[in-house]
């Protein structure tokens, strides 16, 4: 075999091998690009669903808070309301027909537990209609109901006293003292509404 046809089979075996090697590096670039984008494709998948629980935990959050603070401006409003209508209906009780008014003041009388002397300080709208001899009608045994000098600035209802002892009878004080009786009872009126 002449040097030439050596030359030419080594060449010949050598573009073999190139061509080998270079299938075999292209099959590798090929499988390490498919393995790397389905990496990516499955990491991009994970980070998605990430992203998409933190939104949503976000929003859950948002959506309890914005609830919460819904619920407690609603609360204060009707709270708000029904002050209001307890202190309108204290001040509506004071209006009252003559007639009217003197039945709740004498419930008040009969409700007083001091005794001996005591004074009945009324409103100065009320001087027309609680009068010395309407607080002499309720004076029984050793309690006299007398009408004192001094005036209260409530609206309706009385003041016991008896030497240091008194008793609140104004209706604004008795609403005070029944308030959260009257908000529990007004509550069944005014019902939340449903979240």
């Amino acid at each position: 075999m002449s040097l030439e046809a050596i030359l030419s089979k080594i060449q010949a075996e050598a573009d073999h091998k190139i061509e080998a090697i270079m299938q075999a590096a292209e099959k590798e670039k090929t499988d390490a690009l498919a393995s790397h984008a389905q990496e990516l494709k499955a990491k991009h998948s994970r980070d998605k669903k990430k992203i998409e629980s933190r939104i949503e935990e976000v929003h859950r959050r948002k959506e309890f808070h914005v609830r919460r603070e819904a619920a407690r401006k609603l609360m204060n409003a009707r709270r708000a309301m029904m002050d209001a209508a307890i202190g309108k209906a204290a001040d509506n009780l004071a209006k009252a027909a003559d007639a009217a008014y003197l039945e709740m003041i004498s419930s008040l009388i009969a409700g007083c537990d001091l005794s001996g002397k005591v004074e009945v300080v009324i409103s100065s709208a009320d001087e027309s209609r609680i009068t010395a001899e309407y607080l002499k009608k309720h004076s029984i045994g050793s309690r006299e109901f007398v009408l004192s000098g001094e005036r209260h600035d409530a609206a309706g209802g009385v003041i016991f006293k008896s030497g240091k002892v008194s008793q609140n009878g104004t209706f604004p004080m008795i609403s005070e003292l029944a308030h959260e009786d009257m908000v529990m009872m007004l509550s069944d009126l005014i019902p939340l509404e449903k979240t």
